[in-house]
């Protein structure tokens, strides 16, 4: 996970999810969706929270929150806001790595957030044991939302982004057949990352004990149309977020969505 964490300290994730209107898409859906299952007084862990938007977002709301995250940038952001604006609010956040929670008792949490995991585990091995863990800690009954990253979405990504050179059968193979790329490789284009499909994600989800309850494309196509999204009005992006809500649902358009999002209930 070295390549990960160096990636991620020199990256701005911070400013990820807001620093456009068509970023912001992901937060928004993502959060109007979660929003109906959650509890006032849930206790939530927020595994890999990056630099902790959803981790504040919530605590915002009242909630306890306790956010982990492998890049220790990250932790330290969070902890620089609340030493500063968030001074006062019920989070707490620790280096840790998501396959290993063993810091955390049994049945300790009503909600886990596990959107940042699943992208960068690149072995089937540590996705089960992330899984695992964010279930053992996660009180029966309790919400487990997971995110991933949708592998028909990531080739016309690579169009839009890079340029048509980086679109070789090689990385469509490594893509669409095997859903990882590793750092270091010839062909990779971001560091060690997971890619699945809305039905690879079901399936794998089949061999846990929960219940899927929700499963939402959270930004359709969005940041491929970031500049026509960026210069819409207020006005012109509510209209947009309502489509995003009203159509989030559509197997379609979770077929191809950047990120997806799985709601799960423990049994």
């Amino acid at each position: 996970m070295n390549s990960v964490v160096n990636w991620y300290e020199k990256y701005d994730e911070d400013s990820r999810l807001t620093t456009n209107k068509a970023r912001r898409v992901e937060f928004i859906v993502s959060t109007r969706i979660l929003d109906g299952y959650m509890n006032p007084d849930d206790y939530i862990l927020d595994v890999a929270a990056g630099t902790g938007i959803y981790t504040f977002y919530y605590a915002r709301k009242g909630h306890n929150v306790l956010a982990t995250d492998l890049t220790p940038k990250h932790i330290q952001i969070i902890n620089n806001k609340l030493n500063d604006e968030y001074k006062g609010f019920h989070i707490k956040a620790e280096v840790n790595n998501a396959i290993d929670l063993s810091m955390f008792e049994d049945n300790q949490f009503d909600t886990v957030l596990c959107f940042g995991p699943i992208y960068h585990l690149i072995e089937v091995d540590d996705r089960k044991r992330c899984i695992n863990e964010c279930l053992r800690v996660l009180k029966e009954g309790g919400i487990l939302a997971i995110a991933y990253i949708n592998k028909h979405y990531i080739i016309p990504h690579i169009l839009a982004e890079y340029n048509k050179n980086v679109l070789r059968d090689s990385v469509i193979k490594k893509v669409i057949d095997n859903g990882v790329i590793k750092a270091g490789e010839e062909d990779c284009f971001w560091t060690d990352a997971y890619f699945s499909s809305p039905i690879e994600m079901e399936e794998f989800l089949d061999e846990f004990n929960v219940k899927i309850i929700e499963h939402v494309a959270t930004d359709g196509i969005s940041t491929l149309l970031g500049r026509v999204i960026d210069d819409m009005t207020e006005d012109e992006y509510k209209t947009w977020i309502d489509y995003q809500l009203k159509t989030c649902r559509e197997k379609s358009i979770l077929g191809i969505s950047n990120h997806g999002l799985i709601i799960c209930r423990k049994i």
